[in-house]
């Protein structure tokens, strides 16, 4: 039953989801064409390794390599990008669709409110990772055509790390939505959550007490790791996608008590 609620959300962000992966794989084309240019230039990174270490952290140190470009210059803006996407869509899942009366249809069919929720979620997960797809290919394909290739299996991880960071805060949204019915409530709080993480994790590396407590930050491991250049586990992946199933879970409790508008 909630297989109909998943194609039915897929259906409705069809269009965003193109415009957005449209849109991404033309700013990666954009940002990788320039990378020919200060491939080995040393200028740069001195003039960058002369720069604070706070702005260093989020544009990275050496650009003249294609994992410091694409990780300084490219990915550094992925975790805003995506938060917003993720965000928007989960505010609009299920309390955008209250807002206009459009939930009075499913929920007048045997549907219970749980399978709508189960059915929402998982599509917005599949934008998610369907949105990683494209990310991952434009990067791969425009770094073999821009002299910047890199290693299959690394930038995975590294997309993965960005785009369940991501989830983890459109689920958030989801799920204020889902119990509270008030979407610009749901967009506000899941992106000032995961954008003002985004900032923190930048200074973290200046403040004592941030960087004790970065390892809660979801953008340390897609940032500050340097998944590009390093090795990570696999843990912070299942940990952001579990928490984002488990806020939507809590949150099934007062969407199926609560009276909906419309």
């Amino acid at each position: 039953m909630w297989r109909e609620v998943w194609r039915q959300a897929m259906q409705d962000g069809r269009r965003s989801l193109l415009w957005w992966a449209v849109g991404l794989a033309l700013y990666t084309v954009m940002l990788l064409a320039f990378f020919p240019l200060l491939k080995g230039n040393t200028a740069i990174d001195a003039l960058m390794k002369s720069l604070p270490e706070s702005v260093r952290a989020l544009a990275g140190d050496n650009l003249g390599t294609p994992a410091g470009y694409v990780g300084g210059k490219l990915l550094s803006t992925m975790p805003m990008l995506l938060t917003l996407f993720a965000v928007l869509q989960g505010s609009a899942l299920i309390a955008g669709q209250e807002e206009r009366g459009w939930l009075e249809f499913p929920l007048a069919q045997p549907l219970p409110r749980t399978a709508l929720l189960l059915g929402r979620t998982v599509g917005l997960l599949t934008m998610m990772l369907a949105l990683g797809a494209v990310l991952f290919l434009s990067i791969l394909l425009a770094g073999q055509l821009f002299q910047a290739p890199l290693p299959a299996g690394q930038l995975l991880v590294t997309v993965a790390l960005h785009i369940l960071g991501a989830w983890l805060f459109g689920a958030l949204a989801l799920a204020i939505g889902a119990a509270t019915g008030r979407p610009g409530l749901a967009v506000g709080i899941g992106a000032g959550l995961g954008i003002g993480l985004v900032v923190l994790q930048g200074v973290a590396s200046q403040v004592q007490v941030l960087r004790d407590l970065a390892w809660l930050n979801p953008w340390k491991y897609a940032l500050s790791d340097l998944p590009l250049e390093h090795a990570v586990s696999p843990t912070p992946l299942l940990v952001c996608l579990l928490l984002g199933g488990a806020l939507v879970w809590i949150a099934a409790r007062q969407f199926n008590s609560r009276d909906l508008r419309g």
